[in-house]
């Protein structure tokens, strides 16, 4: 039989360990043996005549067929369902687990069955993506919280959590939105990724969209209902106390953190943050 080529051999382990990906089996410690070889073979560096025969007959072998094959196979569907990324690695480990033969304990059945029924759903449903006017709900939380301290926090881990997801798929979802305008106007496509990298749309949830607005649902709701309509007139006090007569000129918006309005104040236009909006003088 003729010597495999480095690049030969190399190119089999890589696309063996490929299949061992998707069949659940990372952990499997002859993934771990292939990733090994694969790492020494990119550096040029020899094998050892034992491990050059391990790793051939491996090859040769492919992916071993799993105990329990079915329920494997169901495991693996779900984590390829679109919404299910963030469990991904979880749902591999039972596959490989179930795949050995090997016993769930009882917490892990049940968690296990949760996950399943939630990829189910998603298959129907679709991944949860918030509305339109939701995300200018969630930009404009997002924009009050970027004032917010880490005591404040520290203090908050669900609201952190959830502003932390929140801000990911914001940030993805303006890039994406840059990339589809330019797509519009027919600037090529390879020239926007260069310069508006989208990258995979992160995951996003009801749970964290409603943790974040209800934190921060005092600005919002001022927001979509003012409380000083444009052409009021107010008094605006500023740190020192002074009050000045001020025209309200605009709609709120969000400035470092606040909820403010544009006024008209001694000839210019000033934003004033509500707290320092006064309906009387005194």
């Amino acid at each position: 039989m003729a010597r495999k080529s480095l690049e030969l051999r190399l190119s089999q382990t890589q696309s063996l360990m490929e299949a061992y990906d998707a069949s659940g089996l990372e952990n499997d410690r002859s993934y771990r043996f292939m990733s090994d070889m694969a790492y020494r073979m990119n550096l040029g560096k020899g094998m050892s005549t034992g491990q050059r025969r391990y790793l051939d007959n491996l090859i040769d072998q492919g992916v071993p067929k799993p105990k329990n094959e079915s329920r494997v196979k169901e495991i693996l569907a779900a984590a390829g369902v679109d919404g299910m990324q963030n469990v991904k690695t979880t749902l591999h480990d039972f596959a490989f687990k179930v795949g050995k033969g090997w016993s769930l304990s009882e917490k892990q059945e049940k968690f296990l069955a949760n996950l399943l029924v939630k990829a189910e759903t998603l298959k129907i449903d679709g991944r949860f993506r918030p509305s339109d006017e939701m995300v200018e709900d969630l930009e404009n939380a997002n924009a009050v919280c970027a004032t917010k301290n880490s005591w404040y926090w520290n203090h908050r881990p669900g609201i952190s959590k959830a502003h932390d997801k929140v801000k990911q798929w914001l940030d993805w979802n303006r890039r994406n939105n840059v990339s589809e305008d330019l797509k519009d106007r027919g600037i090529d496509e390879e020239v926007i990724k260069v310069g508006c990298f989208v990258g995979e749309e992160p995951l996003i949830d009801q749970w964290a969209c409603d943790k974040l607005l209800s934190a921060v649902k005092n600005q919002i709701n001022e927001l979509r209902n003012p409380k000083h309509a444009i052409g009021d007139m107010r008094w605006s006090r500023n740190p020192r106390g002074t009050k000045k007569l001020a025209l309200i000129s605009g709609i709120p918006q969000v400035t470092r953190g606040e909820v403010v309005y544009p006024c008209l104040i001694e000839g210019g236009i000033i934003e004033v943050s509500t707290k320092n909006l006064l309906k009387r003088r005194g």
